[in-house]
């Protein structure tokens, strides 16, 4: 049986996408409440980043919550099923305030063609 061992995460704050950030994550380092986007965060005065927060990691799943700072009220709480559901887009926010995620689980050890190389980076 396989599972998903890396956690792919794009972030663009503008609608067409110009202004992407990729990250990726190991599955053994997204323990519960650790910070996606806080970890990594560049600059906070440039722009207004969402919070994206870990709830729960198995070898299927990946639970996770997304707001802005200041606005823990208007969570919203998102799973992704690494056979069911493996990728999801969301936008969150107001106008004023916009993200675009993309979140996808990768199983990499899939994806190594016969040279030992990861087809994704080929």
């Amino acid at each position: 049986m396989c599972f998903w061992d890396t956690l792919e995460l794009t972030l663009s704050t503008d609608e067409e996408g110009k202004g992407c950030i990729k990250m990726m994550y190991d599955k053994e380092d997204l323990k519960p409440g650790y910070n996606l986007i806080r970890e990594r965060r560049f600059s906070r005065d440039v722009v207004v980043l969402p919070e994206v927060v870990v709830l729960n990691c198995s070898n299927l799943k990946f639970e996770f919550e997304v707001y802005y700072e200041g606005e823990e009220e208007l969570k919203q709480t998102f799973i992704l099923h690494f056979k069911e559901n493996p990728q999801m887009k969301l936008t969150i926010g107001t106008e004023e305030k916009k993200a675009i995620l993309g979140l996808y689980l990768i199983d990499f050890d899939d994806e190594i063609d016969d040279d030992g190389r990861y087809d994704a980076w080929v």
